[in-house]
């Protein structure tokens, strides 16, 4: 497979916006993931009002709808000490969230790639990066155990997830010190929610996030320390029970309830990056790098991080330039788009890390209808994060 325009490692939010964008722009793109769809993935599965927009954009929103995907209000947030603060979308704008398994999105995403005529291959593992020099002109995949198939493209993509390949490869990976945390999830049946609202509560070893799916199924997603994790007794899916029923806004309705899936993991959550962007090649999505936001964020930024990806390449493609020179917008545009978030999920952190300092801010919050709603639209993707990193929010979640 030749004169291709861009290869894209990864099928995932981030990797299938890039690719469905360029198409539809005119330019040739062949998808590659290891994976065959539909496949479960570890996730959140919470997709925001700010994602619904981009959703639509790729084609995507009317085809999750229909394939059973759970408009909720908003999300509330509980505090170790039992706290609250709604965040209620629909009644702060008229906004609502959308509650769809990563099973369902993203194989809806590789079909919308297919229409829009990407060569997708499922199954496909990465072996090497193509490279002239420094320049980056290609990949070979296997594309099963006795074959394998020399991709060479303009650029390639590296929308390969938290322990990317691409990345590894081209020796882009750093080393993080903090915070060390892993991701845990599964879905459960009669798992009741109240108020149209999803919960993200915050607990003394981690926090918890419950967001409706399709189907009547809710998705319990986990954050704890990766430490904590390696020394647990008994299996996994014990473990992540045990941790659920420690919550205790959560312990009466995990034992009510009935787990439908394994527990699936991603981790460590927090990655680092040298570069996003060289001669011929980009990151993007959770390969660019990831900071645990807290928020549940994760598909929103990706999606975003396509678009931006989309943008930057295909004007480079146009211009015949895809140097670092030719794709060094990219970084940029990333670097503008998510400077604030990152700085606002460190404050964030900080609180988190502290459950009694999280309590005290929280219950301030819930009596300040101002800061609760400037956190609801920040939590929304509605408004820019850097108006949660303002002295008047700061003081208002701090004094008395």
């Amino acid at each position: 497979m030749t004169d291709i325009d861009v290869a894209v490692v990864g099928a995932g939010p981030a990797g299938t916006s890039t690719a469905i964008l360029l198409a539809e722009r005119g330019h040739s793109v062949v998808l590659i993931d290891r994976s065959r769809f539909p496949r479960a993935k570890a996730c959140a599965e919470f997709v925001n009002p700010g994602a619904l927009e981009i959703l639509d954009r790729l084609g995507l929103l009317g085809r999750a709808r229909a394939a059973g995907a759970r408009e909720f209000r908003g999300m509330k947030l509980v505090s170790p000490g039992g706290h609250t603060v709604p965040m209620d979308f629909q009644a702060d704008a008229g906004k609502s969230a959308l509650g769809l398994s990563r099973y369902v999105l993203d194989h809806l995403a590789v079909e919308r790639c297919r229409e829009l005529g990407i060569t997708v291959l499922e199954g496909s593992r990465l072996r090497s990066i193509l490279q002239d020099g420094d320049r980056v002109n290609g990949v070979e995949v296997s594309i099963n155990p006795d074959q394998t198939q020399r991709i060479t493209s303009r650029v390639v993509v590296g929308a390969d997830g938290h322990h990317s390949t691409v990345s590894r490869t081209l020796g882009l990976d750093l080393p993080v010190r903090w915070p060390k945390r892993i991701g845990l999830a599964a879905h459960y049946a009669g798992f009741p929610l109240f108020g149209g609202l999803g919960e993200m509560h915050v607990g003394q070893a981690g926090y918890c996030g419950v967001a409706p799916q399709e189907d009547g199924i809710v998705n319990v997603a986990m954050v704890i320390d990766v430490r904590r994790f390696e020394q647990r007794h008994g299996s996994v899916d014990d473990f992540f029970e045990t941790e659920l029923r420690s919550y205790p806004g959560l312990r009466e309705r995990v034992e009510s309830s009935d787990r439908r899936t394994k527990v699936r993991g991603v981790g460590p959550l927090a990655r680092r990056v040298r570069h996003v962007a060289g001669d011929g090649y980009l990151l993007v999505g959770d390969a660019a790098g990831f900071f645990d936001p807290f928020t549940g964020e994760g598909i929103i930024d990706a999606l975003h991080g396509g678009v931006l990806a989309a943008g930057a390449i295909s004007a480079a493609l146009e211009q015949d330039d895809t140097s670092v020179t030719g794709l060094e917008p990219y970084a940029q545009a990333r670097r503008n788009a998510f400077k604030d978030k990152r700085r606002a999920a460190w404050l964030v952190q900080a609180f988190v890390r502290s459950p009694r300092l999280m309590d005290y801010a929280i219950e301030r919050i819930g009596k300040r209808p101002d800061t609760a709603s400037t956190l609801t639209e920040v939590f929304g993707d509605y408004r820019e994060a850097a108006a949660v990193l303002s002295p008047r929010v700061l003081l208002a979640a701090l004094r008395p």
